[in-house]
């Protein structure tokens, strides 16, 4: 199973899209891919993320160009479901939040595809992140080669630095020596408290509420519900190669066009993996 946080770019959003996903889908030999978006279904309330007063969470993403992307998502996702791609929206948290109760639902190898880091926390024995720009595929074996750092100790250490992507301040000059220093001296958080004070530590108790991708379900129990309910009526989704080719030929697609046996190739594969399931698990309710 493989699962891919949204891609953006500027460059013929749907197309690049398709073709990522085509790419990878073929790279990771995948049963089940889900795409997850930002968009929340659940609109009016913010989530505590955002209602942290102390930092603007994500305050220095560029909103015009991501404004510019997601224009094209209705019909990006239109052409992900004739695919047989599912795709998968949070409630009131962010696509992270979806990824994390997935990886963790889902039985067997999952593979996520992300150039963002916190995805690194979810990395266990049946789960793997894949960075496209790194072009590395993170395991739990060689998760401290890659990282510095070992997989229990990661969130304590992108806590101490924090995330000028997210625009949360970490301790003052705390880069990625002095962190590692810091959690090699200090393994836990009492000791770690002990030596600096929690005066000087609440960036980094902030810092781990806000990453830590367990604590979002804690803080929103109802968004998981959000999540069960798409995923359960995803189980009946099947991809349409009629539509697909419609739509192709509609938005003059011709490099997809003059492969299209390529890509049946890449994704009827998926919907028979899907319907095997399928029957395995009715056959489980009726025993």
């Amino acid at each position: 199973m493989w699962i891919a946080e949204n891609v953006r770019t500027n460059v013929s959003p749907s197309y690049i899209f398709l073709t990522s996903i085509k790419k990878y889908a073929t790279m990771f030999d995948c049963s089940n891919i889900y795409s997850v978006w930002d968009k929340r279904l659940v609109r009016g309330i913010k989530n505590y993320r955002r209602q942290a007063k102390q930092v603007e969470y994500k305050g220095t993403r560029d909103e015009e160009k991501n404004k510019k992307v997601f224009q094209h998502e209705d019909l990006t996702t239109e052409l992900l479901n004739t695919l047989g791609v599912k795709n998968m929206y949070p409630g009131i948290l962010e696509a992270d939040d979806v990824i994390s109760w997935l990886s963790k639902e889902i039985q067997g190898r999952t593979v996520i595809v992300s150039v963002d880091q916190d995805m690194l926390q979810l990395i266990d024995h049946k789960t793997v992140v894949y960075s496209p720009i790194k072009d590395v595929l993170i395991t739990i074996e060689n998760f401290e080669e890659v990282t510095g750092v070992s997989n229990d100790q990661f969130l304590r250490y992108k806590s101490l630095m924090g995330d000028k992507s997210d625009n949360l301040p970490g301790l003052p000059k705390c880069g990625p020596k002095t962190a590692k220093r810091l959690i090699e001296k200090y393994p836990d958080d009492a000791l770690l408290e002990e030596e600096l004070g929690a005066e000087k530590l609440k960036p980094y108790y902030l810092n781990k509420k806000l990453i830590d991708l367990s604590q979002g379900m804690i803080e929103h129990p109802d968004d998981p519900r959000i999540y069960n309910e798409q995923y359960e009526k995803h189980k009946e989704t099947r991809h349409d190669f009629g539509q697909f080719t419609q739509m192709c030929e509609d938005l003059n697609m011709n490099a997809i066009l003059n492969k299209l046996d390529d890509w049946k190739t890449t994704f009827t594969g998926n919907e028979l993996v899907s319907t095997l399931e399928s029957i395995v698990n009715k056959l489980n309710l009726d025993k």
